[in-house]
């Protein structure tokens, strides 16, 4: 195991023989206190390309900050009446601003993303050689959680400072954001300790843990979905930068626990996604993060379940935020009102002699009653009527999700048809196929098309068309 500390690598040059004879037992006692024991499945970073890494399909930071910030440019947070620094808010800050850089070369950005980094550094705890980032403030949660008393450490800000400080030593080759990135990474490594820092723990069932909220004393945490993974960004940036094991195995034994505990216990069918599995709570505003962060798990992975787990939140409960012209037939339609638990509060029918239009500004699932559109204009204006191909559909791809890379699609033997699509998302060309023995191709992206989920495939007999799901058609695990 490679020894990553700074002063051991100092004893060595200087002391010869005993310098090597202590680096060694440096190394030696590290290996015996990094976290042990915890399930992995295999999961094995991948490269991808510098435009596609986490937070980089952020919007630009502005020249002039709008939130809270001193003299220096450092993002402030306010809490109870007072202002304290804030680690994820001054790490999500400094990676935006970096990125603006890499686009702009405006030095302003780099000098501003240089600036968040340096406060933490400014502000760090050292414990087991580690480098740690204090909340300086206590903060409570739900019923179920107790509160976590300053000074408290976080997985999260561990891992969202690590990828700050992986990308400026990139962008700037400055040493002292390597050493950071090492002292950083090495909080990831460390199991609970009475009385120490911690934000890494093995659950009773063997599940490693990068844990947002730690709590001690006695060994647990609230288990927070999106904080897990934004740590594991910071471990899979350490391991682009460094190739360390150690890295892998972190990011392996983090995946598991995704692999394992999503379907389970983040999961609510046909409902949002949890928060956290201390706080079991569905909170619209994380369910189209936990979308994106297995969007991107299965971008660094390459492991088909982790999109397939971001396809099944979609469909429980798809990001309501979409507009568009729903397709009425000649019928009868009803329009509801509902109450926040899907009971009826008013409904009203509309009879057509032909097909109409009219326009939507929601998608949205109705609790126990499925997925809805929300009109805003003509006689249904103010009523949602829900989805139904060859009666109501919102024309158009939406809810899309683009896999990078491309997954399989499985086809069992029987006819497909697949369509291609031109202005107002009227169907220009179809092609049917009858397979007499299962196949596959890839496919690019998958979306509710004209109100069908469909698989947009990139090659084979179905190349450039979207193609509706249908019994006999999978996309591959």
């Amino acid at each position: 195991m490679r020894a990553l500390l700074v002063f051991a690598l100092v004893i060595t040059a200087a002391g010869g023989a005993t310098g090597k004879r202590a680096e060694a037992a440096t190394a030696t006692a590290r290996a015996a206190a990094d976290v042990t024991g915890y399930a992995r499945d295999g999961f094995r970073p991948q490269p991808m390309p510098a435009a596609d890494l986490a937070y980089n399909d952020s919007p630009l930071a502005p020249r002039v900050d709008p939130n809270l910030h001193d003299e220096q440019g450092v993002r402030l947070f306010q809490y109870n009446g007072q202002t304290y620094d804030h680690p994820v808010a001054q790490a999500q800050w400094g990676l935006s601003n970096l990125r603006t850089y890499l686009a702009n070369r405006d030095p302003l950005f780099l000098d501003r993303a240089v600036a968040q980094a340096q406060r933490n550094l400014d502000r760090k705890v050292v414990s087991r050689d580690a480098w740690w980032y204090p909340y300086e403030f206590d903060f409570p949660r739900c019923a179920q959680m107790p509160v976590v008393h300053a000074p408290w450490y976080s997985a999260m800000s561990q891992g969202q400072l690590l990828s700050l400080f992986v990308r400026l030593h990139e962008v700037t080759g400055d040493q002292k954001w390597r050493e950071a990135a090492d002292r950083t990474f090495a909080s990831l490594l460390l199991p609970p300790g009475s009385g120490l820092p911690w934000a890494t723990w093995v659950d009773d069932a063997g599940y490693l843990w990068l844990e947002e909220y730690p709590v001690t004393p006695g060994v647990t945490g609230e288990r927070v979905l999106n904080g897990h993974i934004f740590s594991l960004y910071g471990v899979y940036d350490y391991w682009r930068l460094t190739a360390d094991p150690r890295a892998a195995a972190i990011f392996d034994g983090a995946a598991t626990t995704l692999r394992h505990h999503v379907p389970v216990d983040f999961r609510a069918p046909q409902w949002i996604s949890r928060y956290s599995i201390g706080c079991p709570n569905s909170y619209a505003g994380y369910h189209p993060v936990h979308i994106g962060q297995l969007l991107k798990t299965y971008e660094m992975t390459r492991a088909p379940v982790f999109a397939g787990l971001a396809d099944l939140f979609r469909e429980d409960y798809p990001t309501p935020a979409v507009s568009g012209t729903v397709v009425f037939s000649g019928g009868t339609h009803v329009g509801y009102r509902f109450n926040s638990a899907g009971t009826i509060l008013e409904q009203k029918s509309l009879t057509l002699s032909r097909q109409s239009n009219a326009n939507a500004d929601q998608r949205i699932r109705i609790p126990g009653r499925g997925i809805h559109y929300r009109i805003y204009n003509g006689a249904l204006a103010g009523f949602l009527v829900s989805e139904a191909p060859g009666e109501r559909i919102l024309l158009g791809a939406v809810v899309r999700h683009v896999y990078t890379p491309q997954r399989t699609l499985r086809f069992g033997t029987g006819t497909y048809t697949g369509y291609q699509y031109g202005p107002g998302w009227a169907v220009t060309a179809s092609r049917t196929f009858t397979f007499s023995q299962a196949s596959s191709a890839p496919f690019g992206a998958s979306a509710w098309v004209n109100g069908k989920l469909s698989y947009q495939v990139t090659a084979g007999v179905y190349a450039g068309f979207w193609l509706p799901a249908a019994d006999g058609l999978q996309p591959a695990p």
